[in-house]
């Protein structure tokens, strides 16, 4: 399943100049051990309403944190260039992948309610973010919101083979599970839960009745 994103990577002059393998004459901007510092944003599709969002989701699932790391992923870029004049190290025409590696935040998620997907109860999944700090390199993402130990969450995600689990963007896919608020009178106290997005410029609203309705659609036995 295919992605639909674009990332944008803006870096000091010293990155750049690595990247592009700019002239050794260029005076060095720093020191080797100076910290280089990448402002990435990442460009995901809008969807109009909750529907949407779960018919393109493999997963969903309510859970809350019980690790997180910091690790440089490997993503492989396909390039296919038509020209004749393009050739790799052993003359063919080049359709290389070029290796990037970014750093990512990774959380592993215990989950505790299943919508959709092939997770139940108790099971772990990981999902990375984009942005963190390695040694003296650090990726700074302004659309990552911090998913906190102590919240319980509900996440519609694309999973992955051979990587971590990905929101399926940062304004949209991630709520936030809070108590049910306590009332004066005892006799008008809320029994359900209520659910907010994480991300203040969400136009989307998810209720309980609408997760309920996801599951059931979806086969998923209940707890």
């Amino acid at each position: 399943m295919k992605k639909n994103q674009a990332l944008v990577l803006l870096t000091s002059c010293m990155m750049i100049l690595s990247v592009v393998g700019c002239s050794p004459a260029t005076p060095a901007a720093s020191s080797p051990e100076a910290p280089i510092t990448i402002i990435a944003s990442e460009d995901y599709p809008n969807y109009g309403s909750v529907d949407a969002l779960s018919d393109r989701a493999d997963t969903i699932v309510k859970g809350n944190v019980m690790h997180t790391r910091v690790e440089a992923l490997d993503d492989r870029v396909q390039t296919d260039f038509q020209d004749p004049n393009h050739r790799n190290a052993a003359g063919s025409a080049a359709e290389a992948q070029v290796s990037f590696d970014k750093i990512y935040t990774i959380y592993t998620v215990q989950v505790t309610e299943s919508y959709k997907g092939g997770y139940t109860a108790g099971d772990q999944l990981e999902i990375k973010q984009l942005g963190g700090q390695l040694g003296n390199t650090e990726i700074v993402n302004d659309d990552s919101l911090t998913l906190m130990p102590a919240k319980d969450y509900v996440l519609f995600l694309e999973t992955y083979a051979d990587t971590p689990a990905s929101l399926l963007n940062s304004v949209q896919s991630l709520y936030v599970v809070k108590p049910a608020p306590k009332s004066s009178q005892a006799s008008q106290q809320t029994q359900s839960e209520v659910i907010v997005s994480a991300n203040p410029e969400n136009d989307l609203t998810l209720s309980l009745s609408e997760l309920q309705q996801i599951k059931n659609e979806n086969g998923q036995s209940n707890p």
